[in-house]
């Protein structure tokens, strides 16, 4: 064991005896996780190539709206989380030519998606934020 590792006393006892001591188990939490387990999944979900998460309820809005997130409105969207995040946005209304999505800027979740139709009669509201994306 490397001697700059180790702190106190048992520095002390560990160098004069040559023992190390074992490595101690990892906790879990209440689903059987185990920290590194955890910390593995978190680091698997950030290394993915999607620019922004989109909620289970955005997915449920895309469908029923017939919104395509295709890689040009994917390119927009990105666009529109790096420029509100410089600007301190929080929760804001991206607005292109497919529709206006909500977004969580800091979480970069698209949140909600609404459709050219809806966005015609539509009250948005808890947002502190609007960009425009028009082509």
């Amino acid at each position: 064991m490397d001697a700059r590792l180790l702190i106190g006393s048992r520095a002390h006892q560990l160098l004069n005896t040559g023992s190390q001591q074992s490595a101690p188990k990892s906790e879990t939490n209440s689903e059987g996780l185990s920290f590194e387990s955890l910390f593995r999944q978190t680091l698997d979900k950030e290394s993915t190539n999607e620019p922004f998460r989109v909620s289970s309820h955005a997915q449920k809005r895309l469908t029923e709206r017939s919104i395509e997130l295709t890689g040009e409105l994917k390119v927009s969207l990105d666009e529109a989380f790096n420029e509100l995040s410089a600007k301190g946005a929080k929760n804001s209304l991206v607005l292109t030519n497919e529709g206006a999505f909500v977004v969580n800027v800091p979480n970069r979740t698209l949140v909600t998606a609404i459709g050219l139709e809806e966005m015609r009669s539509g009250i948005v509201t808890n947002i502190d934020s609007v960009n425009m994306k028009f082509a």
